[in-house]
């Protein structure tokens, strides 16, 4: 009898449940393209394809050497700031060596109109060029002048040192 009566017990109660839903919609999603170039004509990312007038096949101390550097956002479809880091292949030739980012055109093979937006000391090791955050708009560009100069009283190697600056551009959207 006790077991009738449990079981009983067991199927007198109610079962419940209840349940709700909500919706929660985002706003509308639009791919864009990140595509800097350089050069005029501009070059797409492909380094070898794209060189410079900065070059100086005997670079003594108190030297400059100096080429334009056109920059572009013609092909993108996003405003984006850039940065430009720099580096020599030969490591001894670049610690000899400083680079310094102008706004502008060259006013001729050894020098840049105006005065320096950023400077990189001893090129040795990759090093960003400080406080250089430029802004380029949808089908902008920047017009940059780059300079290298051996300053004066720099010992030169011995033996002579041989090497190339590869300039590194980096551009980032909000």
């Amino acid at each position: 009898m006790s077991i009738g009566i449990v079981l009983g017990l067991g199927a007198v109660g109610t079962l419940a449940a209840w349940s709700d839903t909500a919706t929660a919609t985002s706003g509308v999603f639009t791919t864009g393209r990140l595509d800097i170039k350089v050069g005029n004509p501009a070059v797409d990312n492909n380094p070898p394809a794209f060189t410079t007038t900065l070059t100086n096949t005997a670079i003594f101390p108190g030297d400059t050497v100096a080429a334009g550097l056109l920059v572009s956002n013609a092909a993108g479809s996003v405003a984006n700031t850039y940065t430009i880091s720099v580096v020599a292949s030969n490591a001894a030739l670049g610690n000899l060596l400083n680079s310094s980012v102008h706004t502008g055109a060259p006013s001729s093979g050894v020098a840049c109109a105006g005065s320096p937006v950023s400077t990189v000391t001893g090129l040795g090791t990759s090093k960003p060029f400080p406080a250089l955050n430029r802004p380029l708009a949808v089908n902008g560009s920047d017009q940059l002048c780059i300079s290298v100069t051996m300053p004066t009283g720099t010992a030169q190697p011995n033996p002579a040192a041989t090497g190339t600056i590869t300039y590194t551009i980096t551009a980032t959207s909000a």
